[in-house]
């Protein structure tokens, strides 16, 4: 009987690809015009930072669910309200399905950590090698994948489900190719160069886990580092989970059959998406912020009630404790009793308990991250 032959690594051509512009100018003319808009808005606002928080955990969950976790963005919050968030995995003899679910929410926050490393990193040096390691690094800290050559590139062959990624010798040189790509001007757009890129990173698959997370992390960087957006709230991972088949079909067409049209505009219509949708929310989110330091901080009259607030849109779900920490308060009575008068306004309502911790929830700002 003749024998099959085996499936090989794949070959990665380099960059730059072959994309004729006129196929595209559409929805490239379109993801310009949308992200531009988002930049004027971020200008406009008086104080911007206060949404970075809220996009950064909505990415962080939405990213890992890409990859499998199934905690929500409340399982996060009260984890961190509940200060377990530097605990391991394993150390507080939970149940299998908790010890599951913790496992996914330690790796939510760590994409969230490896998010603010790349942000300080992206401050001294462009994104490239040095970089994605140490992303990496953070990423893959303590949860599954830990044991995976964390903050190296692989140097072993994997397999990816049917795709078979280019063997790990060849990863030095494809990298060097990728990072020339992404920071000249070899393709002078660049909304296009993101998007070959994206793929390019995927394609390499350069380290043994992690690999889908930071690939979608590079975009919002890259957005930042070019100056088409003042601040990282553009994140694609909401828009790649809704559409994840069409995501992985056309990801799959270009490692087939060179498909980078059909890719392309899929990523300008995604990117152009999640800007409209970013926007949306921004405006909503920074309304509510001006409307409660306009309605409710007076009625609450406490020297630390924008503290309070300020917390509440980084952490809509918080502890006594966390409060305590942010307004450096003495006595829990101080907290609880500021506390209830923010309760009192409508901002906060009770939220139960979780061990001996008693929570409290932003219902407002947690309904628009949500929507």
């Amino acid at each position: 009987m003749e024998k099959k032959d085996e499936q090989k690594p794949a070959k990665v051509n380099k960059l730059p690809p072959q994309i004729s512009r006129g196929d595209i100018v559409d929805e490239l003319t379109a993801a310009h015009a949308a992200v531009g808009e988002l930049k004027g808005l971020l200008t406009a606002l008086p104080d911007p930072d206060i949404l970075i928080a809220p996009f950064r955990k909505r990415e962080a969950v939405a990213s890992s669910a890409i990859e499998g976790t199934r905690a929500t963005l409340e399982d996060v919050l009260k984890v961190e309200a509940s200060d377990k968030s530097e605990q391991k995995a394993g150390e507080d003899g939970r149940s299998v399905e908790s010890e599951q679910r913790f496992q996914d929410v330690m790796e939510i926050l760590n994409y969230e950590r490896a998010m603010e490393i790349a942000l300080r990193e992206l401050a001294n040096r462009p994104i490239g090698e040095n970089l994605l390691k140490k992303t990496h690094a953070v990423l893959l800290h303590s949860v599954r994948g830990a044991n995976k050559d964390r903050g190296n590139f692989r140097r072993e062959q994997v397999r990816v489900g049917d795709y078979i990624p280019p063997v790990y010798v060849d990863i030095p040189e494809l990298m060097n190719n990728w990072e020339k790509y992404l920071n000249t001007d070899i393709e002078k757009d660049p909304l296009v160069r993101i998007g070959v890129a994206h793929y390019q990173f995927e394609a390499i698959h350069p380290f043994l886990d992690g690999n889908g997370r930071i690939g979608r992390l590079i975009v919002p960087l890259f957005l930042c580092q070019t100056k088409l957006l003042p601040t990282p709230v553009l994140y694609v991972s909401h828009y790649l989970e809704q559409h994840k088949t069409e995501y992985q079909h056309l990801i799959h067409k270009v490692d087939t059959n060179q498909d980078w049209i059909a890719w392309m505009k899929f990523f300008l219509v995604a990117t152009a998406a999640q800007a409209r949708m970013t926007g949306e929310l921004a405006n909503k989110i920074q309304k509510l912020y001006e409307d409660l330091k306009v309605e409710a901080l007076p009625k609450i009259r406490s020297r630390h009630a924008i503290t309070v607030l300020d917390l509440l849109f980084k952490s809509p779900i918080v502890s006594a404790n966390k409060v305590r920490d942010a307004i450096h308060a003495n006595s829990k009575n101080t907290v609880y009793n500021l506390l209830e008068k923010f309760v009192e306004t409508g901002v906060l309502r009770s939220y139960g308990s979780y061990g001996r911790e008693k929570f409290y929830r932003f219902d407002a700002l947690l309904k628009i991250v949500r929507s």
